[in-house]
């Protein structure tokens, strides 16, 4: 069968329709709702789309249009592939086949708020030690664009020896005074190419591989990781869609890259007839003895979903606890390091100015 040909988007399209995931949520959500109450599924666009606006009534528009036309929803939710992801359009698509639109979509609304719940945690957690870092470049560049010029006269104009730290500060201020320009385009160039070239195909492999490295930072991603792809997987399978078709969808929706080689190998393996724990045996960084043991269990015992989905609870509870303690090592060694600069700073510009006044 040939695959069927995805609808290609206008730039415009592009650029005009498009939806937060906080607003995707609570169209999944009201949508589930209102089916759930017995309206027919073009009545509930309908009722949505009275209710909306912008970008969201655009799509809600063409979708009550489709609908009337005969179509299916999954079918006008293809009509907008940059907003609904195919994990989005395919769990539809299932539960219009099976019946089940009501629970999908229930089911989609728990996984869509789990997501969500989980990047406000990470970003909750990483919020106190931006700011401080954010504040703590900002004086020193201050201090060094500002303060160092005013005062490499006084100390040069000082018969004293200047102590290593002195000289330093020195060092930097001439440089900053003479090449800040340059030092600052070199800077966000640097962060352009660094965020132009970050998802090019030869470039993801190191970087996957130095964050899932990083202490304590690379237990997060890889439990965001595990987080993501069991409860994505334990979803589809809940609904009823058979393993060879709940994997590829999943797979897609993997951004770290030796997940995704991971998983991808786990597909050829299990199409082959083999078990997914005996597909995945032998990776214990990125796929710990204990999920190992349980998604054994669930296949044993076919409830492969539902043991999935304890395990995503399981590494969101395990994320949920390590941005807290990040949160709460981060906070005392940002203090200590501002404090440690402060020191160097006032040592700095004090001590030749005790010298002079000693030797008066």
């Amino acid at each position: 069968m040939a695959e069927k040909q995805k609808p290609t988007v206008s730039l415009y399209t592009k650029l005009s329709v498009q939806l937060s995931h906080t607003e995707q949520l609570l169209l999944t959500k009201y949508l589930a709702v209102l089916l759930n109450s017995g309206l027919p599924i073009d009545d509930a666009i309908d009722i949505l789309s009275n209710q909306s606006k912008g970008s969201l009534k655009k799509i809600l528009t063409s979708l009550r249009e489709s609908v009337r036309a005969g179509k299916t929803l999954a079918d006008g939710l293809e009509k907008f592939p940059h907003v609904f992801s195919s994990t989005f359009i395919n769990l539809i698509r299932a539960g219009e086949n099976s019946g089940t639109l009501q629970g999908n979509l229930q089911q989609l609304a728990d996984q869509m708020q789990k997501e969500h719940d989980l990047r406000v945690k990470i970003r909750s957690a990483m919020m106190y030690p931006s700011i401080v870092f954010m504040s703590a470049i900002t004086v020193c560049t201050g201090i060094v664009v500002f303060v160092l010029p005013n005062i490499t006269a006084l100390f040069k104009s000082l018969n004293v020896p200047l102590p290593w730290t002195t000289k330093f500060l020195l060092w930097i201020a001439y440089v900053t005074q003479h090449y800040g320009i340059l030092i600052a385009l070199g800077a966000v160039s640097a962060v352009i190419v660094f965020l132009l070239i970050r998802n090019l195909s030869f470039v993801k492999p190191v970087t996957h591989f130095l964050t899932l490295r990083i202490p304590i930072l690379g237990k997060i991603v890889r439990n965001t990781n595990l987080a993501r792809v069991t409860r994505l997987l334990g979803t589809l399978l809940n609904t009823g869609m058979p393993l060879n078709e709940a994997l590829p969808i999943t797979i897609s929706v993997l951004k770290n890259h030796y997940y995704k080689k991971l998983f991808t190998k786990m597909q050829t393996t299990v199409s082959e007839g083999q078990t997914i724990t005996v597909a995945l045996t032998g990776n214990d960084y990125l796929i710990p003895p204990i999920a190992l043991r349980l998604i054994r269990v669930g296949e044993e015992t076919g409830t492969l979903g539902d043991m999935l989905l304890y395990l995503a609870n399981f590494y969101e509870q395990e994320i949920d606890e390590a941005t807290k303690n990040v949160a709460t090592l981060i906070e005392p060694v940002m203090i200590v390091g501002i404090g440690l600069m402060v020191a160097i700073l006032a040592f700095s510009i004090i001590t030749p100015i005790y010298q002079v006044v000693g030797s008066i």
